[in-house]
């Protein structure tokens, strides 16, 4: 399965490039800044130059799959969230189902919510807004909604729920196996749920969905 990975220089996407890169499916890293392509050619892994803020289709064009793991980040302007998680992430969708990409998988988040009042509601209430575009789309989705993001080791055990607020912490290791294994785990697609590390083997798990 061919598959973009939107947002592809980020921390968890490119643990989620890597993983791929050793499975059976052909990555292609989505990247915003031609120097980075250097990484992900060391990776052997091919790369197309995009921007969420203006027309994708060149990078959609030919996959079978979309992992949606881009972000403004937390040192942008509320403006740069608006553009990116919520209007970049629909611009993804709608390119998604022109050129009949039919596999879209969201990295979102916990405590979403379109009337969000939380420290971060801009952030909250994007990300809202883009997964309910998704779950009213006709596209074969997976919303995966990690909490707190850490760097700690992968261990592949997680505790998975379709509860869809809350608190905990989440590796970037078992958030990127997370995604990956979606892409195989017909069960999967239609559902949203929270992954957060736990003790649960991550296979099981996701069968449990």
């Amino acid at each position: 399965m061919k598959v973009l990975v939107i947002g592809a220089n980020g921390n968890t996407a490119t643990r989620v490039i890597r993983r791929l890169a050793e499975s059976d499916h052909d990555p292609v890293a989505m990247i915003r800044d031609p120097a980075h392509r250097a990484k992900f050619d060391r990776l052997g892994v091919a790369t197309v130059l995009a921007d969420l803020e203006y027309p994708i289709d060149h990078a959609i064009q030919g996959c079978d799959a979309i992992i949606f793991a881009a972000g403004s980040g937390g040192k942008t302007g509320k403006d740069k969230t608006v553009l990116i998680d919520h209007l970049g992430a629909i611009r993804s969708m709608v390119a998604a189902q022109v050129h009949d990409v039919r596999r879209y998988i969201m990295l979102s988040s916990i405590n979403n919510d379109i009337h969000s009042q939380s420290p971060i509601a801009h952030y909250h209430r994007a990300k809202a807004h883009a997964d309910n575009h998704l779950v009213e789309s006709d596209l074969d989705y997976t919303i995966v909604c990690p909490g707190g993001l850490t760097d700690e080791p992968g261990t592949e055990l997680v505790a998975v729920n379709t509860e869809l607020q809350g608190s905990g912490l989440t590796s970037r290791e078992n958030l990127a196996a997370a995604l990956v294994a979606c892409l195989d785990c017909d069960n999967s697609v239609g559902k949203s749920f929270s992954l957060l590390d736990g003790d649960m083997p991550l296979a099981e798990a996701m069968m449990a969905l």
